[in-house]
């Protein structure tokens, strides 16, 4: 019986190191490290593109991220979000005073005189 070896990893069969950053950017490392289940010194080899990185490491974190936008759904947040962004795009119109209001029309005097 021979042993089963172990897939070789290679930059062919790596993860986006891109991809790795872009999930892992915002976290504090140590909860990295936590979900992970790696060493520190592992994780920031990843982020500084020393050591290749495992596909299942940026599969976890995609999980995680899409798991936290479902939560955001269910809860209502993200419905919360895209209205308050509506609103933050719509142009605030405010009205202008009419030009026979007494604040112009005292203006208009001093400049005829």
């Amino acid at each position: 019986m021979t042993k089963r070896q172990r897939p070789f990893l290679t930059k062919h069969n790596a993860a986006s190191p891109s991809e790795f950053l872009y999930y892992a950017s915002g976290m504090p490392m140590k909860y990295l490290t936590r979900v992970l289940q790696r060493h520190e010194r592992t994780v920031k080899a990843w982020m500084a593109g020393k050591a290749v990185i495992p596909p299942w490491a940026v599969a976890v974190l995609r999980l995680r991220h899409l798991e936290h936008e479902m939560t955001q759904d269910q809860m209502g947040l993200r419905a919360i979000q895209r209205e308050q962004q509506a609103r933050e795009r719509q142009p605030v119109i405010q009205r202008r005073p009419a030009t026979n209001d007494e604040q112009y029309a005292v203006q208009l005097r001093l400049d005829i005189v």
